[in-house]
């Protein structure tokens, strides 16, 4: 599939080998600042200290907005970072900022740091869509050997441990393999507000990764030398001094204290990043693959349970029979049989109107494919029967460009 990796006024190290790159996933709840956390870091990189910042350009790697309001006249203005894209839509409130993942690459000394950032969880278009998203993340990271560590993204007030937040890093955690504990690392975003401290989430989130140890036993870490305290208010402040509005000197000093603050946290950080053992990306896969196949184990089973009950009631029905009519024993016990046709190929098929129907067997609803979009599919990396797969279109039969089979429509247009 596509990279995406997205190009910046920053030039990444050309001679950098794929084995010598930092990889870093961001993960977190939809609105916790994955994206300002990415603008942030590309100016920190550039410049030492905020008067060097104001002075030289910004560097907006990922379009965003917000509203600024002054502090003296209470007039408020939408400060727009960027413009707003295919990939990044911060119009349509609640819903993930970023739609698509994508990696970003920074030099670091003489490395590459790539940066992926995904889809946030929690999107309010409900569940499917969180699944869709965390199916994104999965698909685009398999394309990568290593991850040097696991950024969760989290706003340090969360006032209780809500349905919400615990949903939030139930998932995140249920898609990481056990391997990567080591890498995982928690990043509090918006840190002015709590006086530079990770605030009432702290404890919520003890609470949390004590239960989650309790249930599974696995031991995350939460520590402070895994925990980075970040604050990206400077990285706004460029924005409005950009968009030519002057501040006071009492708020261009709360600024500046951010920008110390966090351009130290990020120092820290790059420097635990690298001193943690690389996490192969199979093992991840391998998990999401297992527990995709375990899903699809539902629907056998659950026809097995129906049969066997089926066959329960035929032998009442026959054993009532014999004691009427003893003859009836020797023909033996009937039963309803289960028959299982397996393909002599994998194949490719499409879920179209055109393509498939709804038809009922044993006054059940299943769909039955009525065309065979490539019949002879050997693409690796795809689970059976997913769907939505994202790697599907690498399938020879399919233009990359529209996303349709082109094939088989060249076949039936003869």
């Amino acid at each position: 599939m596509t990279r995406r990796n997205e190009s910046s006024t920053i030039k990444a190290n050309r001679y950098c080998r794929p084995e010598d790159e930092i990889n870093i996933l961001l993960m977190g709840q939809t609105g916790v600042g994955k994206s300002t956390f990415i603008n942030g870091l590309a100016n920190y990189l550039c410049n030492d200290t905020l008067d060097e910042a104001v002075n030289d350009r910004m560097q907006a790697i990922i379009p965003s907005s917000f509203n600024f309001t002054h502090s003296d006249t209470f007039e408020q203005k939408m400060i727009i970072i960027g413009e707003e894209n295919e990939h990044e839509k911060f119009s349509v409130l609640g819903q993930s900022g970023t739609q698509q993942c994508r990696s970003f690459i920074l030099p670091v000394g003489n490395r590459n740091l790539r940066i992926i950032d995904t889809p946030g969880v929690a999107d309010t278009r409900g569940l499917e869509q969180d699944a869709k998203n965390f199916h994104e993340i999965l698909t685009y990271i398999s394309q990568y050997e290593h991850l040097n560590a696991i950024c969760i993204l989290l706003k340090p007030n969360e006032e209780r441990l809500n349905i919400l937040f615990k949903f939030c890093i139930q998932e995140l955690l249920r898609h990481i393999h056990l391997s990567a504990n080591e890498n995982i690392i928690f990043i509090f975003t918006n840190i002015r507000s709590t006086m530079f401290a990770p605030g009432n989430t702290s404890h919520i989130l003890k609470v949390l990764l004590d239960q989650y140890k309790t249930n599974y036993q696995v031991d995350v870490p939460f520590t402070r030398n895994n925990t980075f305290l970040l604050d990206n208010e400077a990285f706004r402040f460029l924005a409005v001094r950009q968009n030519g509005i002057q501040l006071n000197d009492e708020q261009t000093a709360s600024y500046q204290k951010s920008w110390n603050h966090t351009i130290k946290e990020y120092s820290r950080l790059m420097g635990h990043i690298a001193t943690r053992p690389m996490h192969g990306i199979l093992d991840t896969l391998s998990l999401n693959e297992a527990e995709q196949l375990v899903r699809k184990l539902t629907r056998p089973i659950a026809e097995i349970a129906k049969l066997i009950e089926q066959n329960i009631q035929l032998a009442k029905q026959h054993k009532d029979k014999v004691l009427k009519n003893p003859q009836l024993g020797s023909k033996g016990i009937p039963q309803n049989d289960a028959v299982i046709v397996k393909f002599s190929h994998p194949r490719t098929v499409c879920r179209g109107e055109k393509c498939c129907r709804l038809v009922t067997i044993n006054n059940e609803q299943t769909t039955e494919y009525t065309s065979k979009c490539h019949d002879k599919c050997y693409l690796k990396g795809v689970v059976q029967e997913a769907v939505n797969d994202i790697r599907i279109s690498h399938c020879e039969v399919i233009d990359v460009r529209t996303g349709k089979i082109f094939l088989f429509l060249q076949k039936n247009q003869l």
